[in-house]
């Protein structure tokens, strides 16, 4: 009799705890919502159905947050690879200067995940802004080269697109003041 009480308290708890824990949960729909407010719609349903089943807004946007700071190093990491395997002044000089730019992208995504953990969506909309900023600015930068390599094109593509996401999250986030 006390092993079917401890069992019928763990069900309840686990229940209560299961129904608190997916009121709080994305639905697909809330999802579509999300990502009809992004510069490219289709790459955000894609990734939101690839990497997550339903969280909570705030675990989305560390999520997304995650996936954007991995790009930006990894795009950092082959810009250095670029410029030290030796390009011609022309494309290094626009490739240094992605570089710089992603220097200051990772930085401010650095801020933006500080920013989130605290609640302040103003700094997180701030930062996220910037880190957009940066990868555009480097596809200008690139752009103008008779050659680009196709993982930083695509990295800073995918970079806006991600920022994008995060910052319509980032407006309907709660905010905790």
């Amino acid at each position: 009799m006390v092993a079917n009480l401890k069992n019928n308290a763990f069900l309840s708890s686990f229940m209560f705890l299961f129904l608190i824990g997916s009121s709080y949960a994305i639905t697909s729909s809330e999802m579509s919502t999300i990502c009809d407010k992004t510069l490219d719609p289709s790459f955000c349903l894609d990734f939101l159905n690839s990497e997550f089943s339903s969280p909570n807004l705030e675990a989305l946007a560390k999520a997304t947050l995650d996936a954007t700071q991995a790009k930006a190093t990894q795009t950092f990491k082959r810009l250095q690879s670029i410029i030290d395997g030796g390009v011609d002044p022309r494309s290094k000089l626009a490739y240094r200067s992605c570089l710089d730019e992603y220097e200051n992208t990772i930085g401010n995504l650095e801020e933006a995940f500080e920013h989130l953990a605290s609640g302040e969506g103003e700094g997180l909309k701030t930062k996220v802004s910037a880190a957009l900023d940066g990868a555009d600015t480097c596809l200008d930068y690139v752009k103008r080269l008779r050659s680009v390599d196709d993982s930083v094109l695509n990295n800073s593509k995918g970079i806006k697109n991600l920022c994008g996401i995060t910052l319509v999250i980032s407006n309907i986030l709660p905010r905790r003041y």
